[in-house]
């Protein structure tokens, strides 16, 4: 029980680095003005939000572009619902 919650762990923290780190390329190439700590933090709220069993995956893309939008002040369309398209 003990390994299987570090090894979640451990996955949830891989999924918000790398996640994270994608989103920021990914607005880079789009020129949309996302800070780094914006998008770590925004990958890492979704990451651990998507671990919620059944309806996570759906929350996990509202919290996504909500925290992209209150991080990047982007256009809804087409930059940040392409960043959460790409994203997740």
């Amino acid at each position: 029980m003990e390994r299987q919650v570090m090894e979640d762990g451990l996955l949830l923290a891989l999924d918000a680095v790398v996640g994270g780190f994608a989103l920021w390329a990914a607005g880079w190439l789009t020129q949309t003005r996302l800070p780094v700590t914006g998008a770590l933090l925004a990958a890492a709220v979704a990451a651990a939000v998507g671990a919620v069993p059944d309806i996570g995956w759906l929350c996990s893309l509202v919290a996504l572009f909500v925290l992209l939008k209150w991080f990047s002040r982007g256009d809804v369309w087409p930059d940040l619902i392409l960043l959460v398209i790409v994203s997740r």
